[in-house]
């Protein structure tokens, strides 16, 4: 089994108004504690409660000991640390300790832990799961289409024919309820009804 991969364009074009395209990793999926502390229930002879009370422990430790300023190490795994952003100066004269604010927490893997992966073998993913990039016009034109022989849509249909994940999907939709383009309607206003019967344009 290998890493799956796709291609995305870069958020800025060239100079040619072209954007270039970056492999990034198609998650799997999101592995939550419960499923962490399963699966190291079942490498260890802890059980899933103390699993997850240990997790949670550590949790709460770091986010402590990050805020007094300690970079934390755990060995076999790396190190984690905040950064800080604050406006651009010339002279710490120029700022104040109110305008420097936490920006994240940053991870440095060992160099055993990146070590684990240089002979993992990455390949394309079957399944797009990024959003494909029409404008709002073009979704626009989609629906028209799909409303001439549907009287709603759900927000996993529109997803589908409009090739967009789940997050983006939802801001879409938000926005053409806004525009006054749909409207919620059904249970717990899970489908969407086109506001008027006329092409976009």
């Amino acid at each position: 089994m290998g890493l799956n991969y796709d291609f995305y364009p870069n958020p800025l074009p060239d100079d040619d108004g072209k954007h270039k395209l970056h492999a990034r990793v198609v998650p799997s999926g999101t592995l939550r504690t419960d499923a962490i502390a399963e699966m190291i229930h079942g490498a260890s002879t802890l059980s899933t409660a103390d699993v997850k009370g240990v997790l949670t422990a550590l949790t709460c430790l770091m986010a402590d000991q990050l805020s007094d300023g300690y970079r934390i190490h755990l060995e076999g795994l790396g190190y984690f640390q905040l950064t800080l952003s604050c406006p651009p100066v010339y002279s710490p004269k120029e700022i104040r300790a109110e305008s420097i604010q936490v920006k994240s927490v940053v991870f440095k893997p060992e160099a055993g832990m990146k070590k684990k992966f240089k002979a993992l073998r990455c390949v394309r993913a079957k399944e797009k799961r990024h959003s494909h990039p029409f404008s709002m016009i073009e979704i626009e034109e989609i629906l028209f289409k799909y409303f001439i022989n549907h009287e709603y849509i759900t927000c996993r249909e529109f997803q589908r024919i409009c090739g967009l994940t789940a997050s983006t999907a939802y801001l879409r939709l938000k926005k053409l309820i806004s525009d006054g383009k749909l409207k919620q309607s059904g249970l717990h206003n899970s489908l969407y009804m086109p506001v008027k019967e006329e092409r976009p344009g």
